[in-house]
């Protein structure tokens, strides 16, 4: 269930880039939902349809496939990769985004976006980057 949730709040995350994007890939997800547009709006919710799925071992394959398409676009959108973040520690050329839960972070006060090899050199609660 726990692998479930993490799907579930990525899943939220890319559709906040869909939803401001023009090209129509919101359109696309929507079909591929199959009216469980709720899916995008709140992690926590569920449906008998979801929780049958559940049981029989089929959601996260299909939160999974949703993920995919959406990453795909967000990663190969000129409009979606503007959007994405620089790590404010490191400040590498990589492009970050708050769906990469393997390899960024976000700070708990300031909400900053980090990659994870910055991370470790300042403290999750922030203080604007100072550095424990």
């Amino acid at each position: 269930m726990r692998r479930i949730l993490r799907s579930r709040e990525q899943l939220k995350l890319l559709g906040d880039y869909l939803i401001m994007c023009r090209s129509g890939a919101l359109k696309e997800l929507s079909k591929r939902l199959d009216h469980r547009n709720y899916l995008l709006e709140c992690p926590h919710k569920y449906s008998v349809t979801d929780l049958r799925q559940i049981a029989d071992g089929t959601f996260e394959t299909f939160l999974q496939s949703l993920i995919q398409f959406a990453s795909h676009h967000v990663y190969n959108c000129d409009l979606c990769t503007q959007r994405g973040f620089i790590c404010q520690i490191c400040n590498r050329s990589d492009i970050i985004f708050p769906f990469e839960f393997d390899t960024t972070t976000r700070l708990v006060v300031c909400m900053s976006l980090l990659c994870l090899k910055a991370a470790p050199k300042t403290s999750r609660s922030c203080r604007k980057y100072h550095q424990d």
